[in-house]
């Protein structure tokens, strides 16, 4: 909506005053307000990106995974000779076996004993010695069980499994070649955990936390998003925080690039109507509260954050009134009359 006021020069000469006073117009801020689409870098990443390596050394007997494969959780990757490990198994199991006979006879001793005690045909020391010895030969058996159990941890290490749903980045070994522990395998990505991260502009940071709905954008495709953390850190250089967002539905592909876009929903002022005064930027305005009267006072407002040539988010009621035509040659602090008819 558009009023027409008689603007004249406050504080000039009886004779400037007696001149016609110039026409100019006003337009209600809500009928300016625009939301501004704003955007920021980012980029698809996985949560789980891992190098798996080797936790024991053997040689390698074959990597059964390629490049781009998918592979599931468990999947196995790479495998390695096990015979030394089998051999220290079965070792494993006869010290075992020896440990268990060892306590049989260590068992029927002592309840040997137990039932001659009593008639003094052993003595306490013999009973005590025959007790301790059944202790000890528990103790080696539960020793044995122990050995025989890392024993077969370290044979199923010969089996390099995946552990979770991956994609094969690359296969860092080959069939032939010897292992270490530490020696990296294959490298995975992870398939089922992305995020989109993104560095945003402080100054963008809350629109953003505004934003009514956000879209990760690669090249023609468009992903909804949601804000999942805003790291609370700001980057010294770029002056940035880091958000992470999560897929609604579809996702992109893990390393794709493109941009976060979003709609900040505070309102700015469009660039043409940011005008300079004294060296400072700002915009005029002209008071409701004295329409009643028969003038009243063309009023500025800086704005400090306001750059020349470009939009401006500006705290304004939506039925602020604006200097429209005229705007270039109105000055702060002019006395306006209403034309009451337009208005």
């Amino acid at each position: 909506m558009r009023f027409w006021l008689f603007a004249a020069g406050f504080g000039l000469a009886a004779s400037a005053l007696a001149q016609e006073p110039e026409t100019v117009s006003i337009v209600r801020f809500e009928n300016l307000a625009r939301m501004q689409a704003r955007d920021a870098s980012a980029q698809v990443v996985s949560l789980d990106q891992a190098v798996v390596s080797a936790e024991l050394a053997a040689r390698v007997l074959d990597v059964a995974v390629r490049v781009g494969e998918t592979v599931a959780e468990g999947d196995a990757l790479v495998r390695l000779d096990p015979a030394d490990y089998e051999l220290a198994r079965r070792a494993a199991e006869a010290r075992l076996e020896l440990a268990r006979a060892g306590e049989e006879m260590a068992r029927l001793r002592a309840e040997r004993a137990r039932r001659l005690a009593p008639d003094q045909f052993v003595s306490d020391d013999q009973l005590l010695e025959a007790e301790t010895r059944l202790r000890q030969a528990g103790a080696e058996v539960a020793a044995a069980v122990v050995e025989l159990e890392r024993s077969e941890l370290m044979l199923s290490r010969t089996q390099v499994l995946s552990p979770f749903e991956a994609v094969v980045q690359s296969r860092l070994i080959s069939a032939g070649s010897l292992a270490a522990p530490g020696t990296p395998l294959v490298e995975l990505i992870a398939t089922d955990r992305l995020e989109v991260g993104s560095g945003i502009a402080l100054g963008l940071v809350d629109g953003l936390l505004q934003a009514e709905r956000i879209e990760f954008v690669d090249a023609d495709r468009r992903y909804a998003v949601r804000l999942l953390r805003l790291s609370p850190v700001v980057s010294p250089g770029a002056r940035q925080r880091e958000a992470r967002f999560g897929f609604v539905a579809a996702s992109a592909p893990h390393g794709s690039q493109g941009r976060i876009v979003w709609t900040d929903p505070r309102p700015v002022l469009p660039a043409d109507y940011v005008v300079m005064r004294n060296g400072e930027l700002g915009v005029l305005l002209v008071d409701q509260d004295q329409f009643a009267g028969a003038t009243t006072t063309v009023r500025w407002q800086p704005l400090p954050d306001a750059d020349a040539g470009r939009p401006v988010q500006v705290d304004l009621r939506p039925e602020a009134l604006l200097i429209d035509e005229g705007r270039l040659r109105v000055q702060p602090g002019q006395t306006v009359r209403i034309d009451r008819e337009a208005f």
